[in-house]
């Protein structure tokens, strides 16, 4: 019997690093940081804050999928937060976690409240466990 192979047992499979000028010029509007495959499944999402944020005090964060944009992470105050936002979405909260069961892929959006065009400094990294079934092989 052949043994069970386990390609994605590294624990996140994808981030997305944002930087203060990054975060400035997508101002509020949604941001595609990702997509889930057809049949893929997301088992945790995180944002971590790097370098602090600067120059603004009511910077916020959700992360999630196009039509449930906080399912991944919920509302998270950035300036505030002081390691890491972790599987605080409503999709996470349940066994497997999201499970994108369409023919296409979903985006994963990120998106920014607050006044935006105040930061001056800081550094953002979103990572997630994003399943493919479609990457076994035999």
């Amino acid at each position: 019997m052949p043994q069970l192979a386990n390609n994605e047992s590294r624990g996140f499979t994808h981030y997305f690093r944002i930087a203060a000028a990054e975060l400035v010029s997508g101002g509020t509007a949604a941001r595609t940081v990702a997509q889930v495959p057809r049949g893929g499944i997301v088992t945790n999402a995180c944002v971590t804050v790097i370098t602090p944020i600067a120059g603004a005090s009511d910077i916020t964060i959700t992360l999630g999928v196009t039509g449930t944009a906080a399912g991944f992470v919920a509302s998270t105050d950035l300036d505030a937060l002081t390691a890491t936002a972790f599987n605080s979405g409503t999709l996470l909260d349940t066994e497997p976690g999201y499970v994108n069961n369409t023919t296409s892929a979903v985006n994963v959006i990120a998106t920014l409240g607050g006044t935006v065009a105040s930061i001056t400094a800081g550094e953002v990294v979103i990572a997630l466990t994003i399943l493919n079934p479609f990457d076994i092989t035999p």
